[in-house]
């Protein structure tokens, strides 16, 4: 079960970060920064990143139940 864990809290890890460059390069990006409709664009890349923070909290939990035992 530790190695799920390990498995599944590098996987949310990895989906953080991947949300979180795409959020920087498209605010960053003069032509995507000047449409208007940013805002919806932004909350979807919010909602992956915090889609990899609650699959990383899976896996600490999954690391923390193994140890448990």
């Amino acid at each position: 079960m530790a190695n799920l864990g390990l498995w599944t809290n590098l996987a949310g890890v990895s989906i953080s970060v991947v949300g979180t460059l795409l959020l920087f390069t498209h605010v960053t990006n003069e032509y995507h920064a000047a449409i208007g409709d940013i805002g919806s664009i932004a909350v979807g890349y919010l909602g992956l990143i915090l889609l990899g923070v609650s699959v990383s909290i899976t896996g600490v939990a999954l690391l923390v139940y193994e140890t448990a035992d």
